[in-house]
């Protein structure tokens, strides 16, 4: 569908919180704009709480810090420090209330927040891009992390969160879709030169036809998933590296140095430690930018794992399976 017979209208979104759940919502939203005949303008937020807490140092990132920036499907991408300045016009969701539920939540005062300002800023919505009024707007704002994406005619709705169902998730018509869109995203030269180096040393090891990739997610662990994690992560890697007639290569990445160290040492049997692999950089335990583009060449290097699991809710390891050609993840 094209909405104008001029330059095309934009799509505006903003993302923030960690890397991975930007880069879900940015794919998402090249999706949708595809469907309408749009542009993104994308507003990239600076990292604030926890999940993404400040970076160090005083340089503000930018996507072009990580990526490159020639993304097809995207107009321009502007850093922001703070919430945008939201037309009062703008066809889409309301920011405002999204602002507020924040703003009370950081400053402690839980009077203000209400039921109804709760039940405003979190509630989905769908956004129909075949609405006349949506059709015609220059600017259409969107906040994908709180609203499905699609319309009647889409036939693949679906809320835009990763899947976060424990067991084995399959790629449905949906997922492949918006698969085209996570690699309209490209690694910076050198992040992927590091990719390539660990994918073709894997490869070429013991047990390299069968590569599998297991990301452990440690520094804000869900309580539910920390009971028995390691004995479980030490017996999947048992199974798939020691069994008869098994003979995979591991890629294991983290968010945690100490819960590296510590589960090689003790939780690992040690005729497991000559098939495990791993990203060693110390910069991608840092909450820098020089981190992050370290924690990418995890990312990538993830998905070019044939088989990928994930721990305690991970969009990390469920965006790598996005990016990868893996039809199913395992989640626990």
């Amino acid at each position: 569908m094209t909405t104008r017979d001029d330059t095309p209208g934009r799509l505006i979104t903003s993302v923030t919180s960690g890397l991975c759940n930007r880069l879900w919502v940015l794919a998402c939203a090249l999706r949708l704009a595809d469907q309408c005949g749009r542009r993104v303008k994308l507003l990239w937020l600076q990292r604030t709480g926890r999940v993404g807490l400040p970076y160090e140092g005083e340089k503000i990132s930018s996507l072009e810090d990580f990526f490159q920036p020639d993304i097809e499907g995207m107009s321009t991408a502007i850093s922001l420090t703070s919430p945008p300045d939201v037309p009062e016009d703008a066809v889409g969701l309301n920011y405002r209330n999204v602002h507020e539920l924040t703003l009370a939540h950081q400053a402690g005062r839980p009077m203000e927040i209400t039921p109804e300002l709760a039940a405003k800023a979190t509630a989905p919505r769908i956004l129909d891009i075949h609405d006349p009024q949506v059709a015609a707007a220059q600017d259409v704002w969107i906040n994908l992390s709180t609203m499905p994406v699609g319309g009647p005619d889409d036939g693949m709705e679906r809320y835009v969160v990763y899947p976060d169902q424990l067991g084995s998730n399959h790629k449905d018509e949906f997922l492949q879709s918006l698969s085209t869109y996570a690699r309209r995203i490209r690694m910076r030269p050198a992040e992927k030169q590091h990719v390539d180096e660990l994918v073709a040393s894997m490869r070429s090891a013991p047990g390299g036809a069968r590569l599998v990739g297991i990301h452990v997610r440690a520094t804000d662990l869900k309580q539910r998933s920390a009971v028995n994690r390691n004995a479980r992560v030490a017996e999947i890697i048992h199974q798939l590296t020691c069994m008869p007639g098994q003979g995979a290569r591991i890629f294991l990445a983290t968010d945690s140095k100490e819960w590296l160290t510590d589960f090689m040492q003790t939780s690992l049997r040690p005729q497991a430690h000559a098939a495990i692999t791993t990203y060693d950089n110390p910069a991608k335990y840092e909450n820098s930018i020089a981190g992050t583009r370290a924690a990418v060449v995890d990312l990538y290097t993830l998905a070019a794992c044939d088989r990928i699991y994930g721990t305690a809710g991970s969009s990390f390891s469920s965006y790598a399976w996005l990016l990868s050609d893996a039809g199913f993840w395992i989640h626990s």
